[in-house]
This record gives structure tokens, sequence and C-alpha cells, in this order.
């Protein structure tokens, strides 16, 4: 049985050793919201794979895209799951299209603010790409060596580094109070420079934008465990 929750995943479930994102651009729809509802239904009538922890959607707050976000208890359970030989075999990301490239990541490390118990209403995803996994752990190294000492931004409640395991991206799932506050506080003074820094200074590391995104929906297997 599967149970759903309009609210933001768990991203630092102990159980949860890969993660599968998945980023669909819609374009122009007449109703994203509608796209993203018929896409949640239909993952949740399809069969549910061994190894699926948790299944999440999202809104891009532009309208013009949807994001997936999969976890999963490891790569062999995955991997079982794409080699099924059946005509329910699985397919990771967002049912209602041709597939969409996949990236596998591992949830690297996290910084959770005093605000944590503010309740997700939006995430933000800022994408790096990078020149291999020294450069994915030295990236986040600087990122938590530059704001150590720096107060959280109001409304910010967590940010959570994942790498591919490519060696190739750093994501960067951070989750705030609502869409308001990351713009705040990415328009307010930055008397140290970290966003400078983050932004293009780090050698190896290079920017790839960012998006505000809303919880559309999470999908869980009962029993497995409870979403925020």
């Amino acid at each position: 049985m599967i149970r759903r929750t309009e609210t933001a995943p768990d991203v630092t479930r102990a159980d949860v050793r890969i993660v599968v994102i998945t980023v669909r651009h819609t374009g122009d729809a007449a109703d994203p919201q509608a796209g993203a509802e018929t896409a949640a239904v239909r993952r949740s009538q399809q069969a549910w794979p061994d190894g699926l922890v948790s299944w999440s959607l999202f809104r891009s707050t532009d309208g013009q895209a949807l994001m997936a976000y999969e976890q999963w208890t490891g790569d062999e359970a995955l991997d079982a799951a794409l080699a099924a030989h059946s005509p329910a075999a699985y397919v990771p990301g967002i049912p209602g299209a041709e597939p969409s490239a996949s990236v596998r990541y591992r949830l690297n490390r996290s910084h959770v603010s005093p605000s944590r118990q503010d309740a997700v209403g939006c995430v933000v995803t800022p994408v790096f790409d990078v020149d291999g996994p020294e450069r994915q752990r030295h990236f986040i190294d600087e990122v938590f060596a530059m704001t150590k000492d720096v107060p959280p931004m109001p409304g910010s409640i967590a940010a959570h580094f994942h790498t591919s395991l490519d060696g190739t991206r750093v994501f960067n799932y951070a989750e705030w109070r609502d869409e308001q506050s990351h713009v705040d506080a990415v328009t307010a003074d930055d008397p140290r420079g970290v966003r400078r820094r983050v932004s293009g200074e780090i050698p190896g590391v290079r920017p790839c934008g960012y998006r505000r995104w809303l919880p559309h929906a999470t999908l869980v297997a009962a029993g497995s465990g409870d979403v925020r």
C-alpha cells in the first residue's frame, strides 16, 4: 500500500543510500499543477519496487518544470528494478512523458538551521558542474568553512549537499520556509562575499544556476517511515 502526503521528504533518512533526481521541462503548460497531479497519480498506480523508500514530486515556481526526488536503499535495489523484464518494469523519474535523464546522487553533508521546526514550503536547488570527486569534496568543505559563523538567513531551514556518483555534479537541496524567504536572502547584503565565491571563484567548480520548487506530493510505502 502506498501512502501519500503533500509534504517534502525526509532527506536525512538513515535507510537511504542512493538518491535519483530527474528534472522534466514542461514549457508553458496550461496548468502545471494539473500536470503534476496527473504524474503523481500515475506513479501511485504503478508497481512499487523493492528498495524504493520514497518518491517526491515538485513543481517549479516559474511553472516551467517538474522534479522527481527518489530515495533508494542502494544501487543494488535500483539496478534490480531497472533490470526487471516485465511490462511493469520501473522507470525512474516522472510518469507521463518519455523517460528523462536521471542522475544518481549520494547525500554528502547537511547543515540544519535552528528554524528546522518550520514546515518546508519551498526547495531551492543550486547545481554545480565540477571536475571530479576531489572537487566535489573540496567545494562542499569550502562552503561549510565560509558559512561556519554566518547567522542563518530568516526562513532558511536546511541545506543538503548531494554528490553525483559520476563525480561531475554537486546538487544542493536547500529547504526554505517559503519562496519569498529565499528571494529576500539572495537580494540581501553579502558582506563576506560568500555568494560571490560560491558563484564562480572556486577552481574546478562552475555554477549551473538554480530553481525554486514547491512540494507537490510525496509517496512512501506504508510502514517505511514518515515524511516531514
